[in-house]
């Protein structure tokens, strides 16, 4: 299996360990992560923090550049 798409069940299993729903994502960019997420609707209480949209959130700002090469690896 991927070592990305492990890193992403990783991120599912920490949501399901706080009572959520078990979704995980990783944003790769030339072979490192640069960002991890997963879903936290019930946590937060939010009906829009998915996996991927907080693996988005958590990659912060960067360039059009850098997204054009990433990959999303996601549960």
């Amino acid at each position: 299996m991927d070592t990305f798409i492990k890193e992403a069940i990783t991120e599912a299993k920490k949501g399901l360990a706080e009572e959520g729903i078990p979704i995980g994502a990783v944003i790769v960019y030339e072979g490192k992560i640069i960002s991890r997420g997963r879903n936290r609707r019930v946590q937060k209480g939010s009906v829009i923090l998915h996996g991927e949209m907080d693996a988005l959130e958590n990659a912060r700002r960067q360039p059009a550049s850098v997204y054009k090469k990433c990959t999303l690896y996601t549960t």
